[in-house]
């Protein structure tokens, strides 16, 4: 339910219900919108789930855009921010796809009661520890640096909200919560420059090389995923892996048609961003992604390691209003089932979950006013909860 704290709204009974869940390890469950703004549809969700076990790492994707100004370029101008409660963006008809825009200017089709921003460490600090008791190893958090050198934590607005995440993962450390990050380097939307990349990635290397918050496991380096990788030259990437592969666990962001024996030289393994992937739609790639995995696996890293590959999973897709053109309806968490089952075929090191908030592509599972908790209480069925029985 909606509770009204401090003069806002926050969607505390979201939270709570998941808690519960956890501690029942509940998989099985029939869920409804407690909220009267939501369009969600009340249909029966999953209940027999294969989990992965907590050997399979998941790490959701992270990012730091959000903060009073998103919120109000997103929702547009004409968007009722002073009305309580507030209300949903657009309509979302019975197929999860074909959405009417309720406000002209607005791409989202859905909205926090708060208007949330990432400015502020108690709302990090909040996501961390939401994630973490679903089940996340821990976040895949999007970052560029200034691209210039000498940065520092204070001197832009990604490189502070990264440091409130860090001490944020650090406090939950400290009360007993392990939870740890990657860092997705935003190379892809904006293509950068050989200088920017160093800069930034020294920044990253001289902060935070060492520090506790970020996930050491897979080689004693901090892992960093070079996200478009593949829009690359091959002589830009050859000369990045041979600066930073000694400081960084380095992973691709490369599919089946553009993984290669040069990227596997470059590469320690590869994860390929694909939110949009539709298993009903599309269940060819599911054999796409564990050709993938085959070819990824088919060579050794330097120091005679085995690559590894790690393997999308979302929620479902919607940038309908947003300029996209194409949408995966989440079918009441039945798409997450469907698509984790279906890429389990390329026994992934782990998951790449997509995403944690990125909410214009309609890939969110940071509770909203839409769907609740629903989606997170699926994700925790799948990683932590025990099998209920039934065929995988």
């Amino acid at each position: 339910m909606l509770t009204r704290t401090s003069g806002t709204i926050r969607v505390v009974g979201a939270a709570l219900a998941l808690v519960l869940t956890m501690s029942a390890c509940a998989s099985d469950s029939t869920s409804t919108s407690t909220s009267s703004t939501s369009a969600a549809p009340t249909t029966t969700r999953p209940s027999k789930v294969a989990p992965a076990g907590a050997a399979h790492p998941a790490f959701a994707f992270y990012y730091l855009w959000w903060d009073t100004v998103h919120w109000h370029k997103r929702l547009g101008p004409n968007y009722p921010y002073s009305a309580l409660p507030l209300p949903l963006p657009a309509t979302l008809s019975g197929d999860g796809c074909t959405v009417v825009n309720n406000y002209p200017g607005n791409q989202l089709t859905d909205v926090a009661q708060d208007l949330w921003t990432q400015n502020d460490p108690a709302r990090i600090h909040e996501d961390v520890v939401l994630a973490a008791k679903s089940g996340l190893t821990g976040f895949a958090v999007g970052w560029a640096g200034t691209g210039e050198p000498d940065q520092t934590a204070t001197g832009s607005v990604f490189n502070r909200r990264l440091a409130a995440l860090v001490a944020a993962v650090h406090q939950v450390n400290q009360a007993g919560t392990p939870f740890t990050l990657w860092i997705a380097y935003m190379s892809s939307a904006a293509i950068r420059t050989r200088d920017a990349m160093d800069n930034d990635l020294q920044y990253l290397q001289t902060t935070y090389g060492t520090d506790s918050a970020f996930d050491h496991s897979n080689s004693g380096r901090p892992t960093l995923v070079m996200m478009g990788s593949r829009k690359y030259p091959q002589a830009f990437l050859d000369a990045t892996s041979a600066a930073w592969r000694p400081h960084f666990y380095l992973v691709a962001d490369e599919n089946w048609a553009t993984w290669n024996s040069a990227k596997a030289a470059d590469f320690d393994a590869d994860q390929y961003y694909w939110s949009s992937q539709n298993p009903i739609k599309n269940p060819a790639s599911f054999a796409l992604i564990k050709k993938l995995a085959t070819e990824v696996r088919s060579t050794r890293n330097p120091d005679g390691t085995a690559k590894k590959f790690f393997s999308p999973l979302a929620p479902g897709y919607n940038k309908v209003i947003g300029g996209g053109s194409s949408c995966v309806p989440r079918l009441d968490g039945q798409t997450m089932v469907d698509l984790y089952t279906g890429n389990s075929k390329a026994a992934p090191d782990g998951w790449m979950v997509i995403s944690w908030n990125e909410i214009d592509e309609g890939t969110y599972l940071v509770p909203l006013t839409r769907y609740g908790d629903k989606d997170l209480q699926t994700l925790h069925s799948i990683l932590v909860a025990a099998p209920t029985g039934g065929t995988k």
